[in-house]
């Protein structure tokens, strides 16, 4: 989990996507920040259940060595005690931190914009007629780096299969335990195991459904920019025209008003896939403010007592 932790620190390691995300931003950070809270809380919890059994496990060792002592006095003769370590029953099935593979992007794309000076001259047509700047409300929502985001989606894939992996092996080291082991320290050891199964289910649960969130909304995002795009290069098309006919009197004016205001239906219908994207994000949003509950240290088994010695 320790290993978790570094690997969710340097792949998921900020929510700055860009403009075309820039509503997601804040609540994502937030919930990077208690992701990476809650992983090193794993690993510090793990490693004090870990000190916890080491501990006792010592103890019994020592009581062994005690009781070899008392009969060799009692019986006079020679016993020794051989450790042959670690039973192969306890040994992890998997490893986890083989699951903490690079992430990829997937080949997620931004489609090209470079409208070059045309834009400018549209953009100029479109506010002398009374229309909104497409420079400020449309083009500049379709600029973001949603490569960066696509890795991070794979990132949070594989912390959740190296999550699984450890809750796997922590099972089947438990159910090692309770074949081998019988008492009060046996049951309390295999509650406090069974804590932990829970909560790694649930931070699994919780880490795949952020990516499949986020995954979903570069996808919008792909598309929505697509569209826009799209729309952008339809108006310059039809502006550029009118105004090749601007300097025959009368009609090539009238005909450039005329394509400036059809120009101006199309920017607020960008406009408009902007806001049905937006609507989307939000949701998203919404998903993500859930999901950091799941991701609090608060919510894990409290460390077990120290061992007296």
């Amino acid at each position: 989990m320790e290993a978790a932790h570094g690997y969710a620190a340097s792949n998921i390691a900020d929510a700055d996507f860009g403009r075309i995300l820039e509503l997601i931003t804040g609540d994502y950070a937030a919930l990077i920040t208690a992701f990476h809270t809650v992983l090193q809380a794993d690993a510090t919890g793990l490693g004090r259940a870990s000190t916890a059994l080491g501990s006792s496990a010592d103890t019994y060792q020592a009581e062994d060595e005690r009781s070899r002592e008392r009969f060799t006095t009692i019986g006079g003769q020679t016993a020794d005690i051989t450790d042959d370590g670690v039973a192969t029953g306890f040994d992890d099935g998997a490893s986890a931190t083989g699951k903490l593979t690079p992430p990829t992007d997937g080949g997620a794309t931004l489609p090209e914009v470079s409208f070059g000076w045309i834009l400018d001259k549209v953009c100029e047509l479109v506010v002398w007629v009374g229309g909104p700047d497409p420079r400020e409300y449309v083009t500049k929502w379709i600029a973001g780096d949603v490569a960066k985001a696509s890795k991070q989606v794979s990132a949070w894939e594989h912390v959740a299969d190296c999550v699984e992996v450890v809750d796997a092996n922590l099972d089947a080291g438990r159910g090692a335990i309770v074949r081998t082991w019988t008492g009060d320290a046996s049951a309390a050891s295999a509650s406090h195991m069974d804590k932990w199964s829970t909560c790694f289910t649930d931070q699994s649960t919780a880490m795949r459904q952020v990516a499949a969130h986020l995954r979903d909304a570069i996808q919008q995002a792909v598309n929505m920019a697509q569209v826009v795009v799209d729309i952008i290069k339809t108006v310059i098309s039809l502006v550029s025209a009118a105004l090749s006919n601007a300097a025959i009197p009368a009609y090539g004016q009238w005909k450039l008003i005329k394509t400036v205001k059809e120009a101006i239906t199309m920017i607020n219908s960008a406009r408009k896939v902007i806001m049905v994207f937006w609507n989307a994000l939000n949701m998203v949003k919404a998903l993500f403010v859930a999901a950091v509950s799941t991701f609090s240290a608060e919510s894990l088994p409290p460390a077990p007592a120290a061992v007296p010695a």
